[in-house]
């Protein structure tokens, strides 16, 4: 194989290897990808022009190690094929530019998409309000104190501190909505 590999022009094993060698890198990070060592080895912040910022560990940045891959990819395998096809290596050169240039973005952007995908995992309890629930703790009566309920936020169960300011305290077991969000995590609810 190294024989057929030699007998090439140099355009063609330059282009051949910008091809090879990424698609290895491709492939490597796919399987990393799936392995769940996609973030864990991300390569990290670093400068590439006088304090440009360059790209990032998260795989947003626009020159991140997965679009420069993207682009060498393709830049090679057009190449190739575009030289092993007869072109004439100006325009060689320049469709395989276009070529990698344009995977490039479509990796970018589908990274983007994919990390806006994720959620914090937290529970924001603004959501909550105008939902129902039931009493766990025994809520003091006019603002004396909390006690707690529990219902259903974001699609999980969720017990939080609740207060209320009804005359009478309400026990445990009863159904109360959510009125309001009062301070941090305090819920101020009413009886149903």
């Amino acid at each position: 194989m190294l024989e057929w590999y030699q007998e090439l022009a140099l355009d063609l094993q330059i282009f051949y290897a910008f091809g090879i060698l990424a698609t290895l890198l491709l492939v490597i990070q796919l399987v990393m990808t799936v392995f769940g060592a996609g973030e864990d080895v991300a390569m990290g912040d670093f400068d590439a022009l006088d304090g440009a910022d360059a790209g990032h560990g998260s795989g947003l940045g626009l020159l991140s190690t997965r679009t420069i891959v993207a682009f060498l990819a393709g830049f090679g395998w057009t190449g190739a094929m575009a030289r092993g096809g007869g072109m004439a290596l100006v325009p060689s050169v320049l469709v395989a530019l276009a070529v990698g240039f344009v995977l490039m973005l479509l990796v970018f952007w589908l990274m983007r998409w994919l990390f806006s995908l994720r959620g914090s995992g937290s529970l924001d309890y603004r959501n909550a309000v105008g939902g129902n629930g039931t009493v766990y703790v025994t809520i003091p009566a006019a603002g004396g104190g909390t006690g707690q309920i529990q219902l259903v936020v974001q699609g999980r169960l969720a017990t939080v501190a609740a207060s209320t300011l009804q005359t009478e305290s309400i026990p445990s077991g009863r159904s109360v909505k959510v009125t309001a969000l009062l301070g941090g995590n305090i819920l101020q609810v009413e009886t149903i």
